[in-house]
């Protein structure tokens, strides 16, 4: 038998990410220990780090989906924002966890799908769209709370975002890991097995890569793209089940913003902005590089203004990243075929 030659270009390139991560991780533990005498790859922190940011990489997931099918969504952090303020106030009014989480998964669907309806029904790039949903969500949300910024407070809510987002499990070494990280983890391989297990995830990558393909084999390309968005908003409202339990309360700004940095993470790690290639590990390990950074900046006592010039340069540096990947991969089809592949009709 012969021995299969190892591509070690390929292994690196596939692994880059997480090469990266493990580079910042022994920096920030030099930079931190001799300059605030504190271990940064405590146990400890390492688990606040994961308890921190789960809620984002849950929002990963599902920006994940849309992005390998072929768009984007501008309007996630107001969705998480409505979805918070209408499960507080059902879960007030009523008392009833059930009610308010069932209220806040139809609305994540509802608000998230609309999107791929609209982006269905005017096969348009949803970069406008999403926007317009952002600007009507953020006035709805402060039309249901008479117009202020309003806070409920977790000793106001029923328990059960603690449970799933913000209670402490003894850990190694004395540490603690919060719920949420566990409702992360089974949330990612959940989006994992659909992307690479089933037909719908076959078709999601297939979308990205080439609609009219999606739409020679029999498959509605208008249903799909509704039914990423809405499964995306299951994602994005179990997200801020787990940010509200890891903050203790719900306000109109908790998740605003947050699109930006997932999708950033998600294009550092490998996700290709417009489909066409990309894992669900791929966003965990760019949303952790970003998360390492925030948590390295802060140990360091970094002032934030130069913490949003790092997170601009980092989204910069994933936009080229994106980029050089994409034309790398049609000069290396244009050295096979001898010419670049056609572009792709909207369908």
């Amino acid at each position: 038998m012969k021995n299969k030659k190892i591509n070690l270009s390929g292994v690196i390139q596939e692994y880059m990410m997480v090469l990266v991560l493990i580079v910042l991780l022994i920096i920030f533990q030099v930079l931190c220990k001799s300059m605030t005498n504190r271990d940064f790859l405590s146990m400890a922190n390492i688990m606040n780090i994961l308890g921190n940011y789960s809620y984002q990489i849950i929002v990963g997931i599902g920006i994940t989906f849309i992005m390998l099918g072929g768009a984007m969504d501008l309007s996630t952090g107001y969705i998480l924002s409505s979805v918070g303020i209408a499960m507080s106030i059902v879960d007030i009014n009523t008392g009833s966890w059930i009610l308010a989480l069932g209220v806040g998964i139809i609305l994540g669907v509802v608000f998230s799908g609309f999107n791929g309806v609209m982006y269905a029904w005017l096969r348009v790039f949803p970069f406008i769209i999403t926007l317009a949903m952002q600007y009507i969500l953020n006035g709805a949300t402060y039309l249901f709370t008479g117009g202020v910024q309003k806070t409920f407070r977790g000793s106001d809510l029923t328990g059960v975002y603690k449970v799933l987002g913000g209670y402490s499990i003894p850990f190694i070494g004395g540490s603690s890991i919060k719920s949420g990280v566990i409702v992360m983890v089974v949330l990612v391989i959940i989006g994992s097995l659909i992307l690479n297990k089933t037909h719908f995830g076959r078709n999601v990558y297939a979308l990205g890569s080439n609609p009219d393909a999606v739409a020679l084999s029999g498959v509605s390309v208008a249903k799909m793209r509704i039914a990423i968005f809405a499964l995306a908003g299951l994602f994005f409202a179990l997200a801020q089940v787990v940010n509200i339990g890891r903050m203790g309360s719900a306000s109109q700004s908790m998740g605003v913003g947050d699109e930006f940095t997932v999708m950033a993470g998600a294009m550092l790690g490998g996700v290709k902005m417009g489909g066409g290639g990309g894992k669900m590990s791929n966003m965990v390990v760019g949303v952790l590089i970003i998360s390492v950074l925030n948590q390295g900046f802060n140990f360091l006592n970094v002032n934030t203004y130069w913490q949003y010039v790092a997170l601009g340069c980092v989204l910069l540096f994933a936009v080229a990243l994106d980029t050089l990947q994409t034309r790398a991969a049609l000069n290396a089809a244009k050295k096979v075929s001898g010419k670049a592949p056609a572009p792709e009709k909207a369908a």
